[in-house]
């Protein structure tokens, strides 16, 4: 049995979201790790020295292989990814 790491960097508000699309796609748990914080091509945006950036969360899903592309796609559905920045 082969197997593939997903890690999502998303804002906390979506994490529970994109852990119930992928549960329904296959995917058995993830880890989640809160607080993490990723800086994209754009500078972030500070306010007197203080970071104003949303929180975020990582999941990381260890899937099986035949499972990952399915999963992958409704994650970045439900969390659209593909629409919005972060």
């Amino acid at each position: 049995m082969h197997f593939k790491m997903l890690i999502v960097f998303t804002e906390d508000d979506k994490t529970e979201a994109v852990m119930n699309a992928a549960r329904e796609t296959g995917a058995t748990g993830a880890t989640v790790i809160n607080n993490a914080r990723g800086e994209g091509v754009t500078r972030n945006k500070t306010f007197f020295g203080l970071s104003l950036d949303a929180q975020r969360d990582v999941l990381l899903f260890l899937v099986e292989e035949r499972l990952s592309r399915r999963i992958l796609e409704e994650i970045s559905r439900v969390g659209r990814f593909d629409d919005q920045p972060g």
